[in-house]
């Protein structure tokens, strides 16, 4: 198994370790009623029977609304120029939050593709919750990202949905895509990789520290020097009241378990278009994790594209470019285009 930047050197992935499974249904309710008593029967993937609450009746009309009915963390950037041509749900990257797309975001507004992002649990508005929200959360977050592609389908209607995820969003996207493919046109994944530039000094680190798991310690500083050399950007991340920078150890270990598996689960997305992006300037994630998993998709509609000047974040915090969301305007564009061929909306 591969080293993860902060993972203990004899910790791997566990594939019998609980993976989000798909739900059969939306839940446009989640955490705000008990869960029903009534099995699902499993997809074929799913070893297991996955609860569902009852799916409330789709509302009639469809204004837009800035936020879901769900109980999520949402922030949206609806097309300025009407009726889109797309939408994009987002998802950040680690220690970052949902309005770290912001300008990406408006930049996708302005070309008619509405632009949608939810925090991961955990992260951003998360972590200043008093329940259980606030702890990290994987599997949570995987039905917060199908409840939100639900809700903006219901605000898109016969608009083609893609995910859009960089670093640790660009792996929950992948796997989200392996595991309800049913739910989306397409994937737009940045440095979705787990291999990174001095991961064996930071897993001994973490190591070092397991011997009191719950014991918070910064890992901000080091991951932000690493993922830009904009001073002023590294200022602003750090006295961003919204990143999350502490974490502990058992927490990194839970986000190298997560991180790990997208290679078994790149290899179930047969059919999903994915295009995926690296910055040739990238000095927190190595190329050779992103290529590992860009050539375990088993699609044939994937693209690989290396933006040579970039550094790590290449959507969020400001630091796309014209070029960049050009690349991506083109993509989607493409893939619609096709979808109208096959005589297909979206895959909902």
């Amino acid at each position: 198994m591969f080293s993860c930047l902060f993972c203990p050197p004899s910790f791997t992935a566990d594939k019998s370790s609980h993976r989000p499974q798909p739900l059969l249904h939306s839940d446009f309710q989640i955490n705000t009623r008990p869960p029903s008593s009534v099995p699902v029967k499993p997809l074929p993937h799913a070893p297991v029977s996955v609860p569902v609450k009852p799916t409330p009746p789709a509302p009639v009309s469809v204004p837009f609304a800035s936020k879901p009915s769900f109980d999520t963390s949402f922030a949206s950037w609806p097309a300025k120029n009407g009726k889109p041509t797309a939408a994009i749900v987002s998802i950040h990257g680690f220690g970052l939050h949902k309005e770290s797309f912001a300008g990406f975001a408006n930049q996708m507004a302005g070309r008619g593709i509405s632009t949608y992002a939810i925090d991961v649990r955990g992260f951003g508005s998360w972590k200043d919750s008093p329940s259980e929200n606030k702890k990290l959360d994987f599997y949570q977050t995987m039905m917060d990202l199908r409840s939100s592609i639900y809700w903006v389908k219901t605000m898109n209607p016969k608009v083609p949905i893609f995910l859009l995820g960089e670093s640790m969003g660009g792996a929950i996207a992948l796997q989200a895509a392996a595991l309800f493919p049913e739910c989306v046109s397409g994937v737009i994944a940045s440095v979705p990789g787990s291999e990174y530039y001095g991961g064996k000094k930071a897993a001994m680190e973490v190591a070092l520290r397991m011997v009191r798991p719950n014991s918070k310690f910064n890992v901000g500083e080091k991951l932000i020097e690493k993922a830009t050399s904009d001073k002023r950007l590294r200022e602003n991340w750090l006295k961003d009241p919204r990143a999350k920078l502490e974490m502990t150890p058992k927490q990194m270990a839970q986000f190298a378990t997560f991180m790990n598996q997208s290679d078994d689960l790149a290899k179930q997305i047969e059919t999903a278009p994915v295009l995926i992006l690296q910055g040739g300037k990238d000095k927190l994630s190595k190329e050779d994790g992103t290529l590992r998993l860009y050539n375990a998709l088993k699609t044939p509609n994937k693209k690989y594209v290396l933006i040579e000047h970039a550094e790590h974040l290449i959507f969020e915090k400001g630091q796309y470019d014209q070029r960049t969301a050009q690349i991506v305007e083109s993509w989607i564009f493409e893939q619609g285009e096709k979808l109208k061929v096959e005589g297909v909306a979206d895959p909902g």
